[in-house]
């Protein structure tokens, strides 16, 4: 086992699953998840470049590719030969995306809660507006000092004033992170993927999550890839986009059910 291995956390046993965070995140938000998951499946929850205990990838510019490469890097090889369930948030449900499309893994299940596959916006005909709303917020962030560009992030994700009513050391430690954030857009907006080619290359079974109370560009991402998987389920749950962590209980309640069942 290398070094990068032995930094991938590990919990339960049964059919293997790998748990991807969303960006700002952290393997931690799949904890509550993984207690319910722990009887049936063993948990692989790894900490993406640039969060928790793994460092900002030196490598530029980025791409999920290169995400993905440093993500099998780390897993252990019996990983990476047998059938697993993918789960996936935000960032961390593109990578999953990627993952599915380019058969790197070989995925079980697919379960996606609102995938920030960006790169499909251009292709949407009524999503023009969408886009250039994401394009603002990826162009301000270098431009803002860390702080300001991670209150500019969470607030877009959450809503205005909420990273203002964080507790001090969580907005600090929120804002060492935004260089990989705008790392993460980057690699989301360039991502060289149609919504066809997810169509031809996803034939997993999918439940793709999406949050009734989330922003649009997220939302209609989610529409868009419902309209074109072949084997996908799409559920609206009552929460925002963050809602793997701030409503673990009503996401993780059909998503144990659809992987158990």
């Amino acid at each position: 086992m290398s070094a990068a291995q032995s930094m991938v956390k590990q919990l339960g046993s049964g059919r293997p699953a790998l748990l991807l965070h969303s960006s700002m995140s952290s393997h931690r938000q799949w904890l509550a998840l993984t207690s319910t998951l722990s009887a049936t499946h063993s948990c692989f929850l790894p900490d993406l470049s640039g969060y928790g205990a793994e460092p900002l990838p030196a490598k530029q510019p980025w791409s999920l590719a290169a995400e993905a490469d440093l993500l099998l890097a780390a897993l252990p090889d019996t990983l990476k030969t047998q059938p697993l369930d993918l789960i996936g948030h935000s960032y961390g449900g593109a990578l999953a995306l990627h993952l599915a499309r380019t058969q790197k893994l070989q995925v079980r299940k697919l379960v996606l809660f609102e995938p920030v596959a960006f790169h499909l916006l251009p292709q949407l005909p009524d999503a023009s507006a969408l886009w250039q709303e994401v394009r603002a917020l990826a162009d301000a962030l270098p431009m803002l000092n860390a702080t300001e560009a991670a209150a500019r992030f969470i607030d877009y994700w959450q809503h205005q004033g909420f990273f203002a009513g964080l507790p001090v050391r969580m907005q600090q430690q929120l804002a060492l992170q935004v260089a990989k954030v705008t790392l993460d857009f980057q690699a989301l907006s360039q991502e060289p993927a149609s919504l066809a080619d997810y169509a031809d290359a996803v034939h997993s079974p999918v439940l793709l999550l999406s949050g009734s109370h989330s922003r649009q560009s997220a939302q209609r991402i989610s529409a868009a890839l419902r309209g074109v998987l072949p084997d996908v389920r799409l559920q609206r749950l009552e929460c925002g986009h963050m809602g793997p962590v701030t409503h673990p209980d009503l996401v993780n309640k059909p998503i144990a059910e659809f992987l158990c069942n």
